[in-house]
């Protein structure tokens, strides 16, 4: 596959993408924001990031000596 071929291919891609999307809003509508009560309900599933974080220890020779 030459350079042409795959620029050719990826704008391809691209409109069928961007038609796939178009029969989706028109079926399923605009995606809308989270109500509050959205928000509630959903808030198992809504992850905003690691709770919780382990302390890295480094066991090595350069790091006994510099302390």
């Amino acid at each position: 596959m030459s350079i042409k071929d795959f620029k050719e291919y990826m704008v391809a891609k691209k409109k069928q993408q961007i038609d796939k999307w178009k029969k989706d809003i028109i079926i399923n509508g605009e995606c809308q924001p989270f109500t509050d009560k959205d928000y509630i309900k959903n808030t198992e599933i809504i992850f905003t990031g690691k709770k919780h974080y382990k302390t890295k220890f480094v066991h090595n020779k350069i790091w006994k000596t510099t302390f």
